[in-house]
C-alpha cells in the first residue's frame, strides 16, 4: 500500500499516476530525503499530508510553508503543488491521495452535494496548511494519520476506517474553515491556468534550449506577464525554475540509470559539462558522480 513520492505527469503537468484502484481509489505515499523533492504538478484527487519526522517546504498555489514534525496540509483537487526538501536527512513525509468519490459517493448523494462539492468547486481553496496547535486542524491531522496508518498497514477493515476518517476530514473542513468573504478574482484563476500550461511546456522541452519568450508564447502571454505569473505563483523566475527542473530530472537519472554523466547532463539540457557539475554541486552539495555513488 505504500509507494515513494513521485509524480509522472502529462503535457499539462497533470499527474498520470493512478492512485489506488477504481473500487478503492486511495493510495499512500512516503517521502524521505532521497525521494524528495516532488516537482510542481496537480491531480484530480484530494491529498492529505502529515509530517512524521523532520521538516519539508510545501508549496500550494502561491502559498509556501515549512512544515515540521506534527504539521500537515490538505491539498484540493486541481491545485498546483510541490514539495521541497530541507537539509534535514531524517525527514519522513506521509501523504494519502484519494478520489473525491471515495468520500462523496455518487454525485447525487447528500455526501457529495453537502461535503465534497463545496470543497472541490471552491477555487479560493487550493489547500490548507494544518497546525496542530489549532484544535480543529489538529483533529484533521489525527484523522489523516489514522487513515494513512490503516491503509498502509492494511489493518482489519482498513477500507472502512480510511473512508470514515477521510469523511471526517471533509466534515471538519465544512464546519471549521473560515468562510471566503469574496470571490477569487478572475485574474487569479486565469494565472493558475496559465501556469499549468507554461509548466507543461517546460516539462516537454526542458532538454532543449528554452527562452522566456518561448515559455510565454506557450500560454499566449507577454514575457513580462510570464515573469509575473512565475514570481507570484511559485516565487522564482521561469529560467530559474527551468534550471531547477533540469537538475531534479538529472538527479533522477543519476539515481535510477547507468547513463554516463555527460549523457545525463546533455539529456537534461546542459550543453557544458563544467556548468552542469557546478550547478549540480550548488544544489546537491556534491558532483553528479559523487551523488551517484551516494545513491
Amino acid at each position: 500500500m505504500i509507494a515513494p513520492c513521485n509524480c509522472p505527469t502529462d503535457i499539462h503537468r497533470r499527474e498520470q499516476k493512478e492512485h489506488g484502484t477504481f473500487p478503492f481509489p486511495v493510495a499512500c505515499y512516503c517521502g524521505h530525503f532521497t525521494t524528495l523533492p516532488v516537482p510542481w504538478h496537480w491531480h484530480d484527487e484530494l491529498e492529505a499530508v502529515f509530517i512524521a519526522r523532520g521538516s519539508v517546504i510545501v508549496h500550494i498555489g502561491s502559498e509556501t510553508c515549512r512544515l515540521k514534525e506534527g504539521d500537515g496540509c490538505f491539498i484540493n483537487a486541481g491545485a498546483l503543488h510541490a514539495v521541497e526538501k530541507t537539509d534535514d536527512p531524517s525527514v519522513a513525509e506521509y501523504s494519502i491521495v484519494f478520489h473525491p468519490r471515495f468520500v462523496g459517493g455518487s454525485m447525487d448523494s447528500i455526501f457529495w452535494q453537502k461535503y465534497v462539492l463545496p470543497v472541490t468547486s471552491d477555487r479560493s481553496l487550493p489547500g490548507l496548511f494544518l497546525d496542530p496547535l489549532v484544535p480543529w486542524q489538529n483533529e484533521m491531522l489525527s484523522c489523516i494519520r489514522l487513515a494513512w496508518e490503516a491503509c498502509a498497514n492494511e489493518e482489519t477493515d482498513y477500507e472502512i476506517t480510511a473512508r470514515s476518517r477521510l469523511s471526517q476530514c471533509m466534515g471538519i473542513l465544512k464546519r471549521s474553515r473560515p468562510a471566503q468573504k469574496k470571490a477569487v478574482p478572475t485574474k487569479s484563476l486565469r494565472q493558475s491556468d496559465r501556469m499549468k500550461i507554461m509548466l507543461a511546456f517546460i516539462q516537454q522541452h526542458f532538454d532543449e534550449p528554452v527562452t522566456i519568450r518561448q515559455i510565454a508564447e506557450s500560454a499566449s502571454v507577454s514575457e513580462s506577464e510570464c515573469m509575473r505569473c512565475f514570481r507570484q505563483t511559485i516565487g522564482v523566475a521561469p529560467i530559474a525554475y527551468l534550471k531547477s527542473y533540469r537538475l531534479q530530472f538529472a538527479a533522477g537519472l543519476l539515481k535510477n540509470t547507468d547513463l554516463p554523466i555527460a549523457s545525463v547532463g546533455s539529456r537534461c539540457g546542459f550543453q557544458e559539462m563544467s556548468y552542469f557539475s557546478r550547478a549540480f554541486r550548488r544544489v546537491y552539495g556534491c558532483t553528479p558522480s559523487g551523488y551517484r555513488k551516494m545513491q
